[in-house]
């Protein structure tokens, strides 16, 4: 568990302050985190990552508090499924399951995120006009996270 958060949150913490210390005003700190695993309880062979995952959004919100008077933003990006990404390292079969419930539906946008899409958001984060969001988790996902996992598919499309 120790290896998970030294190679997420602390590393998150330690990167964002030393950051601090030479960045502009005005500057944007923007880390990539993986919010359903911080979020959910049900994947158990990934309880060190997903704990330290929360502790990076948590850790986001007190850094944007305390660098916000300087104006410099923090943020994390979290996408869902993505393709060309770590999941291309899963098994062909279940990588094909997760492409298939992202186009049933779970998905609202019907496709897996692409690099792309992740890319577009952090080129936003780091735009002018984001210069008064802070302290948030942009989930990158085509809607997945508005998902609710209590209801069959059916119900919420109304298919």
């Amino acid at each position: 568990m120790a290896d998970a958060f030294d190679s997420q949150a602390r590393a998150f913490l330690i990167g964002a302050r030393e950051a601090a210390k030479i960045m502009d005003d005005g500057g944007r700190i923007i880390a990539v985190t993986y919010a359903p695993g911080g979020r959910t309880g049900s994947w158990q062979p990934w309880v060190a990552m997903g704990s330290a995952k929360a502790a990076m959004e948590t850790l986001s919100r007190y850094l944007a508090h305390t660098l916000g008077r300087r104006r410099i933003t923090v943020n994390l990006v979290s996408p869902g499924a993505t393709e060309d990404s770590v999941f291309n390292s899963l098994p062909p079969e279940v990588l094909q399951m997760i492409r298939r419930w992202a186009e049933s539906g779970w998905v609202p946008m019907r496709r897996l995120t692409t690099p792309a899409d992740v890319g577009n958001v952090v080129a936003l984060l780091c735009s002018e006009e984001a210069g008064f969001l802070t302290g948030q988790t942009i989930h990158v996902d085509g809607g997945a996270s508005v998902m609710c996992s209590d209801f069959p598919l059916e119900l919420q499309t109304g298919s």
